[in-house]
């Protein structure tokens, strides 16, 4: 069972021991971007502070999805599901949509409601995660929009400055789905109303986070995904519907002129420029009692958007793309996630993994790909080592690496003044007889004892005896 908010998936933690309480009070900065790092570096356990210095009553959650254990968890799936596990539960949900969500006229969201001048948030803890980072960040972001010519409802997880005490940056790209909302309402000459959800329960933000066909509806998806209905209630001042049971509800407008947003540590390891984004204009807050405000960490490494998003992003991806080219066996992302893509295949000849790179490059679900190494099924392409191996020993630089020049990466901490990258591709496949473009050589396979003896080993030096 997936839980039903924020509040019963920190409780599922603590049962499982995969939660640490801090009874101490904690300060925001330096410590919860500190602690966030740090959890993401061990797969640690997630943690709820209990105290924060300068606010009453205040919890702050953060890195309850960074391990994998914990984000197969919040898909309902023992906290032992393997990665096949995780992304065969991911795909099994397209075959379900859509969930048609349960609206209701009474929720814990709406146990305070702030309108208008009454409106701070500055009153709610909110990190700034990373020493130069331009403000304080929601980070954990569930964006809800609607297309205004049609009923296309979209949830996705944008990151959001703090400006003042009712405005907000949000960055939102231009191939994103709310940006294609916030453009139809521009031509109309209309701001757009925009809803951020902020704690909920642990599905949603995985699916805020993922790629969703464009024109589908996350909640319904969301919905898919737990095996029952989402419940939604309408929000106070826009015509959108927000999740019933989330902490935090802010609601607004998207409007122009628009304000220049960040830097911000980014996925990529490094401060993002700054943006011109347009600004988000609250109109109302409301919120649970005693709220607990659910943050993740971003930065340089494997962070939690990646322990949360990575496995479902691949799903979706290889959806994309496995029934086009099936000789594909797995996807695969290393640091830094989307800029570095790994695609394992089982090849039969020397052109496909060429036609596999031109593909990642055109997916819509991969449009952030920069560089794109191909390797062999012997490969493991979440083994940074054994690619680096693949690159070093299959490849050669004159014939193996294809570059495509004024193409796009998204947070490319490298791109042109106009946003531009080089993506590039790695043909790190052994070479056949058949079709040799270098010299044909055996490789060493390791004996298949190999195996029994790392076991003996690993339990000698446990302390144990093989």
């Amino acid at each position: 069972m997936i839980a039903r908010d924020l509040r019963e998936w920190i409780e599922q933690l603590k049962k499982e021991g995969d939660l640490l309480s801090l009874p101490n009070e904690i300060k925001l900065e330096p410590d919860m971007g500190a602690i966030g790092k740090a959890i993401c570096d061990l797969q640690g356990p997630g943690v709820l502070a209990e105290k924060v210095y300068g606010y009453d009553n205040a919890r702050v959650a953060i890195g309850l999805c960074a391990a994998f254990r914990r984000s197969a968890m919040a898909m309902g799936l023992p906290k032992t599901a393997s990665f096949k596990e995780i992304k065969t539960k991911w795909r099994e949900t397209f075959t379900k949509y859509p969930m048609k969500p349960r609206m209701v006229t009474d929720a814990p969201c709406k146990e305070n409601i702030r309108i208008g001048d009454d409106v701070n948030l500055f009153n709610f803890p909110v990190p700034r995660l990373n020493t130069n980072d331009a403000s304080f960040y929601f980070t954990k972001t569930m964006c809800i929009t609607k297309d205004p010519n049609s009923d296309w409802l979209n949830m996705g997880m944008y990151r959001v400055m703090i400006l003042d005490r009712n405005h907000t940056g949000c960055m939102i790209q231009h191939f994103q789905h709310a940006m294609s909302h916030y453009a139809a309402a521009k031509k109309l000459g209309k701001p757009l109303e925009m809803v951020i959800a902020y704690g909920a329960a642990p599905n949603l933000p995985i699916v805020s986070g993922s790629p969703i066909p464009w024109g589908w509806n996350e909640f319904e998806f969301a919905g898919a995904l737990r095996g029952e209905p989402e419940e939604l209630v309408m929000a106070e001042t826009v015509n959108l519907p927000v999740p019933a049971r989330a902490e935090l509800i802010i609601e607004g407008e998207l409007r122009e002129p628009g304000v220049l947003e960040g830097p911000f540590g980014e996925f990529a390891g490094s401060y993002s420029t700054t943006y011109m984004t347009p600004v988000f204009h609250v109109k109302a807050v409301t919120y649970r009692n005693n709220p607990i405000m659910d943050h993740l960490y971003i930065g340089r490494g494997r962070t939690e958007t990646d322990y949360m998003t990575d496995l479902a992003s691949l799903s979706s991806i290889e959806q994309e793309l496995i029934p086009r080219f099936p000789e594909i066996t797995e996807i695969a992302f290393l640091s830094p996630k989307w800029l570095n893509v790994v695609v394992q295949g089982k090849w039969s000849h020397p052109g496909q993994p060429i036609k596999v790179m031109a593909a990642v490059w055109g997916a819509r679900s991969l449009i952030n790909a920069k560089m794109v190494t191909i390797v062999d099924e012997d490969i493991d392409p979440w083994d940074a080592q054994d690619v680096m191996w693949a690159i070093g020993a299959r490849s050669q630089a004159d014939i193996d690496v294809y570059t495509m020049p004024g193409s796009f990466a998204s947070l490319d901490p490298s791109h042109n003044a106009n946003g531009m990258s080089c993506t590039f591709g790695i043909n790190a496949t052994r070479t056949v007889a058949d079709h040799p473009r270098h010299q044909y050589v055996d490789y060493v396979t390791p004996r298949k004892e190999t195996a029994m003896w790392k076991d003996n080993l690993k339990k000698w030096m446990q302390g144990g005896s093989y």
